[in-house]
């Protein structure tokens, strides 16, 4: 990591630093680090290596005790932002420290939502299966539940189908 920059876990974790970030949590124990620092988003760098995927970085922040609590400005949390990444290991992970239901509570937007959105069938079905009865009666902070938003996934393919049958058919 170079000198010039601050050295903080937010950038441990944009950079992929795990060796220099297991030494920042070491170290924020004595309060010469802190590793629930927020960037311009509000994430601290536990939902920053949720939002980009970064298994082996989320293991070292939870080991070190982040805040598996925490939700940026935007209302997600951690399974919100690991499930837009579509890393079921790091889903994995993150259900081993609060549950699936208690996610959703702190969410604007539930995960199943989200995989939903995201067209992540795995995610969507393995949320289903945590929460056969409530998944279905999960909705967004602005009422849109899993139905809706397939429906507005599917109009929106269904608006670019022509668009590329048009491109395809003029070369």
């Amino acid at each position: 990591m170079s000198a010039s920059r601050h050295v903080n876990a937010l950038n441990c974790v944009g950079q992929d630093d795990v060796v220099s970030l297991r030494i920042i949590c070491s170290q924020a124990r004595n309060y010469q680090y802190n590793i629930e620092e927020l960037d311009i988003y509000g994430n601290t760098a536990l939902l920053k290596a949720c939002y980009m995927g970064r298994l082996e970085c989320a293991r070292i922040l939870l080991d070190f005790g982040a805040d598996i609590h925490a939700i940026n400005y935007f209302g997600q949390n951690a399974l919100t932002l690991a499930t837009y990444a579509g890393n079921l290991q790091l889903v994995l992970e993150l259900l081993r420290y609060r549950t699936y239901q208690d996610f959703n509570l702190s969410s604007l937007i539930p995960a199943i939502c989200v995989a939903t959105l995201r067209q992540n069938k795995a995610l969507e079905e393995y949320f289903k299966r945590l929460d056969p009865a409530g998944s279905q009666d999960l909705h967004t902070v602005h009422g849109l539940g899993v139905n809706d938003l397939k429906q507005m996934v599917n109009a929106k393919i269904k608006m670019k189908e022509p668009q590329i049958f048009q491109k395809i058919h003029k070369n």
